[in-house]
């Protein structure tokens, strides 16, 4: 009679342990996984050796650029351990905290020559003094909206260009009441001086709205419209020349969301568009012109403009011709426009070694009250100053 047990196998018989197989299928990916980076890795380091010896040109164009709040990187502790000078904000993306005391960090003002430079904020978040509201009878109040430049980046409030112009209104015209409130903001672009002007500017009861742009508006401008906010880019984007070097090949498209800006505007190109810019001037000066308010254009100067032998290695700064752009929309416009470079340039051949900036797209102490003294000009020249 045969026995109805089943054999015993033992571990010898040739099957696999369980789970055996598993472990070799996880030993295989993370392999795959760790070739794959290696691969990338040695992509990447042959991308940039190439981009270094000039084989490809792989500088970020104006529509790579990151979008408002460029700043966002630098840390500014507030005293005291209170809120950070920058809050997110829902419309605009950021805006300066209210009665805000800090300093600048040390890396960024020792270019200055001096050890620490305090930021102050107003009841309203502005870097200039309280303002009265409503207007006094008799004063001729001056808004300055900008970005970091007005706002002062590196330096004390009372040597940014409107605080120079308001000592120089002081000066040169005693009789009359001025006020220059300094409403710019580090990272701004101009679609976000129009928001703010809208939901904030006008209560202050401007006569001159001043509007100070800069080289990235187009970006800033563009991605604002898209309502992009900073970083969205993401790490990768915005470090990888591997990635940025396959997206040009791909022809990166704008996003499905955009509405795509004129013949000038083409995503990894030298080809820089500004309708995106022009259009939220047309809003700006549409808001300010409700409260009866003359509005200025002043394009401040990049530091490879002016000093002979300082070039900018990206390709778009030499198509983006800002000045020149501007300059034609504000005369097709109404505006008064207001060009800095000229006396830059001039003040620099007169005195050789004495640079302007401190880097390569803020001005200094010296450079704001240039900015300042082509400002008064200009609004003296117009009429403006009653």
């Amino acid at each position: 009679m045969q026995n109805d047990k089943s054999p015993e196998i033992s571990p010898d018989d040739g099957a696999a342990p369980a789970g055996a197989g598993s472990r070799r299928w996880l030993a295989t990916l993370v392999a795959l996984a760790l070739s794959l980076l290696v691969a990338l890795a040695l992509a990447e380091g042959l991308v940039r050796l190439a981009d270094g010896l000039g084989w490809v040109d792989l500088s970020a164009s104006l529509a790579e650029l990151p979008a408002a709040g460029a700043e966002d990187g630098v840390q500014l502790d507030a005293a005291a351990g209170e809120q950070p000078l920058y809050v997110s904000d829902g419309r605009l993306h950021h805006r300066m905290a209210a009665d805000w005391s800090g300093f600048f960090p040390e890396e960024i003002v020792q270019e200055v020559g001096r050890s620490q430079v305090p930021i102050r904020t107003n009841s309203l978040g502005l870097r200039s003094a309280d303002v009265a509201e409503p207007k006094p009878a008799g004063l001729v109040r001056i808004l300055a909206l900008g970005d970091s430049v007005t706002f002062g980046w590196g330096l004390r409030g009372e040597d940014t260009y409107p605080s120079q112009l308001a000592s120089l209104l002081a000066t040169l015209r005693p009789q009359q009441q001025f006020e220059v409130i300094n409403a710019g903001v580090s990272g701004y672009g101009v679609w976000q001086e129009a928001l703010w002007l809208e939901q904030a500017g006008l209560d202050l009861q401007p006569d001159v709205v001043v509007v100070q742009a800069h080289l990235n508006d187009a970006a800033d401008d563009l991605w604002g419209a898209l309502g992009q906010g900073s970083g969205s880019q993401g790490w990768l984007a915005q470090h990888s020349l591997l990635l940025r070097l396959v997206q040009r090949v791909l022809g990166s498209p704008t996003p499905a969301s955009s509405t795509p800006c004129a013949a000038d505007w083409k995503v990894g190109s030298d080809r820089v568009c500004w309708q995106h810019t022009e259009q939220f001037l047309d809003q700006l000066q549409a808001a300010a012109g409700q409260g009866g308010a003359v509005t200025v254009l002043m394009p401040s100067p990049m530091r490879w403009q002016v000093e002979p032998g300082v070039r900018d290695p990206r390709a778009w700064v030499d198509a983006a011709r800002y000045q020149e752009v501007l300059r034609q929309y504000a005369a097709a416009n109404g505006w008064i426009f207001v060009d800095p470079l000229p006396a830059f340039r001039k003040s620099a051949a007169a005195n050789a070694g004495q640079s302007l900036f401190l880097d390569v797209g803020h001005p200094n102490e010296a450079g704001q009250r240039l900015m300042a003294q082509e400002l008064y000009n200009a609004l003296s020249e117009a009429g403006v100053l009653r």
